[in-house]
C-alpha cells in the first residue's frame, strides 16, 4: 500500500479498506498497525495523556501507548487515533493525545484540526462507512436502542457508536452527552436546528427522571435545547435517553418529521383558503 501519498484520512481507509476486502468487523487494529510499521503496544505511564505515539525521523516505524486500565472500546480508538497521526503524512510523529483530543472535532487551529483528522481515521477504521451504513438502513429509524448494537458490532463504546452515527445520519437528529445532570458535549446531524445548550450548562429536568432505564421517545421542551430564532418556530422534538455507568447519560433529540409535515400542510391549507378583500 503506497499510504504515505494519502493526504486526508478519508483517502487513507478507502486505500486500506480497498486493501483488505475479507475483513470483517469488529477490525483487528493492532495487528493491522503491526503490518504499517507499528513495533509494539505499551501502556503509557504518564498522568494526563490517554494515547501516544513515538517514531523514527522519517516516521517508518512507530510505538503506540495507551493509558493503562482502559476498556477494550476506549483502547481501540486510541489505537485507532494515534495510527491516524501516524499514517497522516502531514502529522509529526511525536504525540501525546489527551481525553478532550479524543473528542476534538474543530479547526479552528493546527492542533485542533490534526486531532479531528485522527479522530476521523479511528472512527472510519474501526467503524468503516460502507458497513455502518449498512448497519444503519437495516436497523431503521434512529432510536437509542441501537446503539448497543452498533457498539457490540465493532467492538466500540457506546459514545463512539453515537458519534459515528451523527456523521453518517441523513436524519435531523443530535446526540447530548451528559455526566452528573451537566452537559459534557453535543453532536448534532447537519439537518438538526442550532443548539443552545453548551458543555457546562445543567442538563433540562425533563431527560434526569429515573435511573438505569432506557427511555422511550417521549415529547420534550425544544426551547430547553435549540436557540431560538427571531423568526418562525421551534420544530417539535422528540427525545430519548440511555442511563450508563458513573453518572454517564446519552440523550437522543429528534425532530418530529411526521408531525412538521402535518403542521406545514396545515399551515399552508389555512393560507391557501384565508380570505383575501380587495379595496
Amino acid at each position: 500500500m503506497e499510504l504515505a501519498d494519502c493526504g486526508s484520512p478519508e483517502r487513507l481507509l478507502s486505500v486500506i479498506l480497498d486493501h483488505h476486502p475479507a475483513w470483517r468487523p469488529p477490525v483487528d487494529i493492532e495487528a493491522f498497525g503491526l503490518t504499517v510499521g507499528i513495533l509494539e503496544y505499551r501502556d503509557l505511564e504518564v498522568e494526563g495523556f490517554v494515547g501516544a505515539l513515538m517514531t523514527d525521523i522519517d516516521k517508518t516505524k512507530g510505538v503506540i501507548l495507551s493509558a493503562a486500565g482502559l476498556s477494550v472500546p476506549r483502547r481501540r480508538f486510541t489505537v485507532g487515533h494515534e495510527l491516524g497521526h501516524y499514517l497522516i503524512g502531514a502529522h509529526r510523529g511525536d504525540k501525546r493525545c489527551t481525553s478532550r483530543d479524543m473528542l476534538e472535532n474543530r479547526r479552528e487551529t493546527w492542533h485542533q484540526k490534526e486531532e479531528a483528522q485522527a479522530n476521523r481515521f479511528a472512527a472510519g477504521l474501526l467503524m468503516p462507512k460502507p458497513w455502518f451504513v449498512a448497519q444503519m438502513d437495516e436497523l431503521g429509524s434512529p432510536d437509542i436502542r441501537h446503539l448497543r448494537a452498533i457498539a457490540s458490532t465493532y467492538l466500540v463504546s457506546i459514545e463512539a457508536a453515537a458519534n459515528r452515527y451523527i456523521e453518517l445520519s441523513c436524519e435531523s437528529c443530535a446526540f447530548v452527552f451528559l455526566r452528573n445532570g451537566k452537559v459534557r458535549y453535543s453532536r448534532p446531524s447537519r439537518s438538526f436546528p442550532s443548539l443552545s445548550i453548551r458543555p457546562g450548562d445543567p442538563a433540562p429536568s425533563d431527560c434526569l427522571v429515573g435511573a438505569n432505564f432506557e427511555m422511550a421517545w417521549s415529547e420534550t421542551d425544544a426551547t430547553d435545547w435549540l436557540r431560538t430564532e427571531r423568526q418562525g418556530r421551534l420544530p417539535s422534538v422528540r427525545m430519548q435517553r440511555l442511563d450508563q455507568a458513573d453518572g454517564f447519560q446519552t440523550v437522543l433529540l429528534l425532530v418530529d418529521e411526521v408531525e412538521e409535515d402535518q403542521i406545514d400542510e396545515e399551515v399552508s391549507l389555512e393560507e391557501r383558503y384565508k380570505p383575501r378583500f380587495r379595496y
